[in-house]
């Protein structure tokens, strides 16, 4: 393939080799009349500004391929077709995906971090009393373990299913059936009762994470996905701050029907199953059955991420590059960093309310007292992942982020319960955890290519999640009650291991660019372009750079 354009200069060469995809790009600086005739039969060209010109084209045999789903459905797509757009329109499409994509995410996120955490507020609301959990014993604990345990037991089977089903229709079936289960919380009248229905609520809320994490590193651009997982990962401060108000509202109320904590999970299930049916109608599997989109956008919304080397999702499932997760030293520090990072993550979730009532306050107002731990995550999420964007480094913030936790675990610690204050700042300071986990995941989303060693990158890590939130209640003993000193002290410890996990995570990104920047300088030819939508591992990808 050879093209040119009068005042156009080209931003990447290409190597040709069988039997794969081609592309050049051109930035002109000229109006409409400077594009070649042939051009102007293929696209509209905008009028006036830079524009960015693409032209993706198909060697002999690569049809056939796409056929068989070898690389990324992104060239059916845009295959044989020059798209030509202006920085102005790409910001539009940015815009309309925002609008559509980004205000669903933060609403199922927040609903599903309210349904995770239900049982924290429920547990001072008389659902222990209700269903006869023994006080003495660890039943509380491993009622909120269980979640994790069905977390843990379908993580890979979701994450194979996301990767052979639709996205969009796959996730809104278990958003409906995680509703379905919260509203049979209201049946559950002894402890086994409890542990089944809490044990299909983690199984089914283990689909949304790695789902949200494909879908945002298929829609946005390297610079831009850190904030938008900001977005919607500060969305469990957003439940935080709005389950605390109505758990005290409900737990005042007396002779009622049902029991509050009952009706609070019908006011949690009933939105989750109306948002499930929603989501089956209105949430796109990728760019190209986007409803929001018309033909010319679909096109620009794939072109516009072609930089990230990973293109909008292929369903073919490959074991070669499943099997290279295992070989990839990143994904055993990312298992790690999840592991250590969710043990206290877990603690704190299960016994929240129970640690601020320990500190001396009553139980309702334990509930609202949960509240600003919700506005130091929202905070903590956005501030560093804005920050994350504009600097381009994400381990340093997650790095600093997980010092603001480890402090507060050690407050915690040192200071004496008739301290009030003083124990409730190290417990909020605990919520800036969250903002280092989701520059995490960041790092996973722009490091980890190839759809299916993404795929099971990001369920290793959240088996990890799982297993770490399992652990993290038994941490928390009832025999130490109200001090809870163990617990408190695995917090510290967790978080300040998980701080050196990323600091090795930054050492290994940091001396594989050297290595390829050198080999790149000796060997100047064996650097290719025009393979990002051809559904390559970031081993297989030679130019490419890891974001530190």
């Amino acid at each position: 393939l050879v093209s040119s354009a009068r005042n156009a200069t080209p931003v990447q060469s290409i190597n040709r080799r069988p039997s794969t995809l081609y592309f050049l790009i051109f930035v002109s600086h000229s109006s409409t009349s400077t594009m070649s005739s042939d051009a102007s039969k293929k696209t509209t060209q905008p009028d006036g500004g830079d524009v960015i010109r693409t032209q993706t084209d198909l060697e002999d045999g690569s049809m056939e391929k796409l056929k068989h789903g070898e690389v990324d459905p992104a060239l059916a797509f845009v295959s044989g077709e020059e798209v030509t757009f202006t920085p102005e329109e790409e910001r539009k499409v940015l815009w309309k995906i925002d609008r559509a994509i980004l205000p669903l995410l933060m609403w199922i996120y927040a609903l599903q971090f309210a349904d995770k955490t239900s049982l924290n507020y429920a547990s001072l609301m008389g659902i222990r009393e209700d269903t006869k959990l023994d006080p003495t014993s660890q039943q509380y604990s491993w009622a909120s373990s269980i979640f994790y345990a069905g977390y843990l037991l379908w993580e890979f089977p979701t994450t194979y299913l996301l990767r052979r089903l639709p996205l969009g229709k796959y996730t809104s079936a278990n958003i409906t059936l995680w509703g379905i289960v919260l509203i049979c919380h209201v049946f559950a009248f002894n402890y086994a009762g409890l542990l089944s229905v809490r044990f299909f609520l983690g199984a089914l809320e283990a689909t949304v994470t790695p789902a949200f994490v494909i879908l945002t590193s298929a829609w946005y651009k390297q610079n831009e996905q850190a904030k938008r997982m900001g977005y919607w990962l500060s969305c469990n401060g957003v439940a935080l701050l709005t389950l605390g108000p109505i758990a005290y509202g409900l737990s005042g109320a007396h002779n009622t029907v049902l029991a509050t904590w009952k009706v609070l999970y019908l006011v949690l299930g009933i939105p989750t199953v109306v948002t499930g049916v929603y989501c089956w109608w209105f949430m796109p599997d990728n760019q190209t059955n986007a409803k929001f989109l018309n033909h010319r956008e679909k096109s620009i919304a794939i072109e516009r991420i072609r930089g990230n080397f990973q293109g909008i999702g292929s369903r073919q499932w490959k074991w070669n590059q499943f099997f290279e997760a295992f070989k990839d030293p990143r994904t055993y520090l990312y298992v790690l960093f999840s592991l250590l990072m969710n043990i206290p993550n877990g603690g704190i979730t299960a016994f929240g309310s129970i640690i601020i009532n320990s500190f001396g306050f009553n139980s309702r107002l334990s509930l609202l007292l949960n509240m600003p731990t919700g506005v130091v995550d929202i905070t903590c999420k956005l501030l560093f992942t804005y920050l994350s964007d504009k600097f381009m480094d994400r381990s340093l913030f997650a790095f600093i982020a997980i010092l603001i936790p480890m402090i507060g675990g050690i407050m915690m610690i040192v200071i004496p319960l008739s301290a009030q204050a003083a124990l409730l700042v190290g417990y909020y300071l605990i919520g800036a955890a969250g903002a280092s986990w989701c520059l995490v995941m960041v790092m996973i989303s722009n490091n980890t290519l190839g759809y299916t060693k993404k795929a099971t990158v990001n369920g290793l890590q959240i088996l990890a999640y799982g297993a770490g939130n399992w652990i993290g209640p038994q941490t928390f003993r009832s025999n130490e009650a109200p001090n809870y000193h163990n617990g408190k002290l695995m917090v510290a410890i967790m978080y300040g291991l998980a701080g050196c996990t990323i600091v090795a995570i930054r050492v290994v990104n940091i001396w594989e660019n050297k290595r390829r920047d050198k080999k790149a300088a000796e060997e100047p030819e064996t650097v290719t372009a025009g393979t990002e939508f051809l559904d390559l591992t970031d081993f297989e990808q030679p130019n490419f750079r890891y974001v530190l």
